[in-house]
């Protein structure tokens, strides 16, 4: 997909990501059955690994994935998207989605939403982490001549917007702003 492997991230770039795993390990230290939507080559999902009995990624990208396996053990990976979810009905009892909302149109988010909302558990945990009013910046892509969304970026998004996603019987328990991200 041309991302840089978070494995090999340095410095700032690597300490923001250390950081958000911490937030994520604070806020589900208790589940023992976690969903990580969209994790990439692994690494939010190897901290939830750390304390979380079943822990599954599921990603788009199969270069992605196949890292994830080399580096994160004890976890299943698995190909899939967030509009087509295949596992049991109430079947995690926490699911993460970190920093992939805002890659998305609309239309997938809220069926995303829908698939999440029926594979978490009716007392399960939702952590959602994206840009918090981000700016969004377009440039001309040198190959194809038209304006593209700098870092893949649709979204913006605040409290009211990240609301307004969730379904009705769904209530915020905590709000965490680390810079850039809730």
């Amino acid at each position: 997909m041309g991302h840089q492997n978070i494995w090999e991230l340095q410095g700032s770039s690597l300490h923001r990501q250390v950081r958000r795993a911490e937030v994520v390990k604070s806020m589900l230290k208790n589940s023992k059955a976690v969903l990580d939507v969209g994790c990439a080559e692994g690494f939010i999902t190897s901290f939830i690994s750390d304390f979380s009995t079943y822990v599954v990624g599921i990603d788009l990208d199969r270069d992605s994935l196949k890292i994830a396996k080399v580096k994160v053990k004890n976890v299943d990976f698995v190909q899939a998207s967030i509009t087509n979810l295949p596992f049991r009905r109430g079947w995690f009892d926490a699911v993460t989605c970190c920093e992939v909302l805002e890659h998305l149109p609309n239309h997938i988010i809220e069926k995303g939403i829908k698939e999440i909302d029926g594979v978490l558990s009716t007392k399960g945990v939702l952590l959602i982490s994206v840009p918090y009013r981000e700016q969004i910046t377009y440039t001309r892509c040198i190959h194809c001549g038209k304006l593209t969304p700098l870092w893949g970026h649709l979204q913006s998004f605040d409290e009211n917007k990240v609301s307004s996603l969730l379904p009705k019987n769904y209530r915020l328990v905590k709000k965490k702003n680390c810079r850039t991200w809730v």
